[in-house]
């Protein structure tokens, strides 16, 4: 799984690393999509389970559109509390797709707005790639909050911002040390 893997961030070592998600062909993708047409946008999205570069991963496609004052597209992950966020130092995910910045997105229960969050941008390129995000890295997006890890409930993949052809797969997410 790890030929031709591009490190983006701290050189974190693999024992160090512990997956929340890892991509599998015998289990359901727990990855849900999501896109602006819970707030009137008409851009689209669908998620499968794929292979890229010969690696089985869970795929998001679609296209952002901007009107209706949309544009947004994500696929996003449910943390469950026994995973203790607080614990660690900040998370890993591991992308590929066609080359396109990307915002990995953490929501906290301190946040009260559907549009707050803490973001970092990922230039996702066709190769696989592991960005290791301190939490000190994600930076507040319309909240005034500082991240409190203990309290991580969700961690998304979003194309947002620009009308685009969305295509990003994900293949590992998870915790460092």
């Amino acid at each position: 799984m790890n030929d031709h893997l591009h490190i983006a961030g701290p050189d974190i070592p693999v024992e160090r690393l512990i997956d929340v998600y890892q991509a599998g062909r015998d289990h359901p993708s727990p990855w849900v999509p999501i896109t602006d047409q819970v707030m009137g946008g008409i851009s689209t999205a669908e998620l499968r389970q794929g292979e890229r570069h010969g690696s089985v991963c869970t795929c998001l496609s679609g296209r952002t559109r901007l009107e209706n004052n949309g544009g947004f597209v994500q696929m996003k992950l449910d943390i469950g509390p026994s995973w203790s966020p607080g614990d660690y130092a900040g998370v890993f995910i591991e992308l590929c797709g066609a080359a396109h910045d990307y915002d990995l997105s953490i929501k906290t229960s301190q946040l009260e707005r559907p549009w707050q969050s803490f973001r970092y941008t990922l230039p996702v390129e066709p190769q696989w790639t592991r960005f290791v995000v301190p939490y000190e890295a994600l930076r507040p997006h319309r909240t005034e909050a500082e991240l409190d890890p203990a309290t991580i409930r969700s961690v998304a993949g979003i194309g947002i911002g620009t009308a685009f052809d969305v295509d990003v797969c994900v293949r590992r997410f998870g915790f460092y040390r």
